[in-house]
């Protein structure tokens, strides 16, 4: 089940209402205007283009507020929103995504978190659905924003793609071995190399295991129950 926000707005916003589309692939979102009467979730976005009220909304409490807009209009809305987090315009959906993730994700008390690092939008969407009923995932979309995440986050485990453009993985992995902070935190290869010279070259670099991106759900998610009973 996919968790749930609320999104406020009274008047289209390219550049918010692309945003809500993007992250629907991995929230819930239920649309609502600042004076309809809808049912509060743990987090609502407000989207401050042409906001006609602030009295519901800047009233809520249990919930965790983050205010869209661009930099004037959060300047405006500051003082009616004291608690408020801000997403300031031009919105990277990606970094939005991972910081809401986490909120969400925060009160799953006893289980294990997983970064889940890949390029591919499908392939993460497909491991975090499947996987998120037994662990806290955290998406990253590169190996850039894995190490952004890092910086605030030391999961349990991380799912690397092998094969990335731009920064790969094993590029990701020798900054991870060279940070004390992340030098710990064990890592398997995501690959979709079967040929043995590939394999060679995975197991070379010596991470915590590597899979196959082929592998049936089931099988991945027995791997990694493995790897945390061992």
């Amino acid at each position: 089940m996919k968790p749930k926000i609320l999104y406020i707005s009274d008047r289209p916003s390219m550049a918010a209402d692309m945003l809500i589309k993007n992250l629907a692939d991995t929230f819930e979102i239920t649309r609502a205007r600042s004076t309809d009467e809808v049912s509060i979730p743990k987090i609502i976005l407000v989207n401050l283009a042409g906001l006609e009220s602030t009295e519901r909304t800047g009233a809520v409490r249990n919930s965790k507020i983050f205010l869209l807009g661009n930099q004037a209009e959060i300047d405006t809305a500051k003082d009616k929103f004291t608690e408020a987090e801000f997403f300031v315009k031009p919105f990277n959906a990606n970094e939005i995504r991972t910081k809401l993730s986490e909120l969400t994700q925060n009160n799953g008390g006893n289980m294990k978190t997983i970064l889940l690092v890949d390029d591919d939008a499908v392939m993460i969407r497909t491991l975090r659905e499947g996987l998120s009923t037994s662990y806290k995932v955290l998406p990253a979309n590169g190996g850039a924003n894995a190490l952004k995440i890092l910086a605030r986050v030391k999961p349990d485990l991380i799912l690397l793609d092998y094969e990335m453009p731009e920064m790969n993985g094993p590029q990701v992995l020798e900054a991870l071995r060279a940070d004390p902070a992340t030098a710990e935190i064990p890592v398997m290869f995501l690959t979709a190399k079967t040929d043995a010279s590939s394999i060679e070259k995975i197991e070379a670099l010596k991470p915590q295991g590597h899979m196959l991106k082929t592998l049936p759900l089931g099988e991945i998610k027995g791997i990694i129950q493995n790897f945390f009973d061992a």
